[in-house]
Parts: structure tokens; sequence; C-alpha cells
């Protein structure tokens, strides 16, 4: 048996309309679907090298293990098709395709607990305040006058 298969018609149907939902043909991107039944995780992106993008004009792969996601309900499909077309984007200013991290890494527990809402508001309010001590620490250094800066290194 081949270790990598084309994915039945429907779940190809339910990628394609995600990606023609997402825009990635506005950029040139181009994803291919592909069934893997041997991975231990529900699916994951691989990004072309330079000669599976010349042999097949495929940019990024989405290798999935179709015997899981079969058993899956709809609405948990497109929860997975979505979750793996996330981390896809396109650089403009470098005109290249970007495979991205998640943003949210975190315990299940803690988000039950607390709810999402509430940890992305602690998440910006860390990020604030890291900003707020950047912003304090250069305005510090643009006020150190600059004969201070000449008496040090003319010692």
């Amino acid at each position: 048996m081949a270790k990598f298969q084309e994915v039945f018609k429907d779940t190809q149907d339910l990628f394609n309309k995600l990606i023609d939902k997402a825009g990635f043909e506005n950029y040139g991107i181009h994803i291919k679907v592909l069934a893997n039944n041997r991975l231990k995780e529900i699916g994951k992106l691989v990004k072309a090298n330079d000669l599976i993008k010349h042999m097949t004009s495929e940019d990024v792969i989405v290798l999935l293990n179709e015997t899981i996601f079969e058993k899956l309900t709809p609405e948990q499909k497109t929860m997975v098709a979505e979750e793996l077309l996330a981390p896809i984007s396109f650089d403009t200013e470098n005109d290249k395709i970007v495979i991205g991290k998640p943003d949210v890494k975190t315990y299940s527990g803690l988000l039950r607990k607390y709810t999402y809402a509430k940890y992305e508001v602690l998440l910006e309010s860390i990020k604030t305040l890291f900003q707020a001590e950047k912003d304090k620490e250069d305005a510090a250094k643009a006020t150190t006058t600059p004969k201070a800066k000449s008496k040090a290194f003319a010692k």
C-alpha cells in the first residue's frame, strides 16, 4: 500500500472550499491535499522544497490521516481543515509563502477555568506592559546627554 494517496472527493471538496475562501489562489499559492494514514496526528503541513515545486507546481502539501478524519463530524472536519490551513500566509514584502506557528499556546484546563476571552485580555495586558517598559527604557536612553557619552569614550 502506498504511503500517500489522493483524498476522497468530499474531503478534497471541503479543502477546496476553504482554500478558495481564504484566497490563496490570489497570491499564487497552490495547495495539494494528500492522505497519509500512517500519520500519528490528524494532519500536518509540508512546505514544498524547490524540487517538489518544480515537479508538481505545488507550494504546500497538506498531509491528512484520512482514516481518522473520516470518523469526525462535518463540523469537526471543517475545524480540522481550517486549523491545518490557518498557518499558511503570503509575505508580500518578501514575495514568499510563510508557514506560521500557532499564536495561542496554553493549557486547556486554564482556558476552561478562565475562558479564552480572559486569557486573550491577559496576553494583551502582558504585551502592553512589556511595550511600556521598552518605551520607558528607550526614553531614558534618548535623554542621556551626548556629553556624558563622549566623556566616557574620552577616558
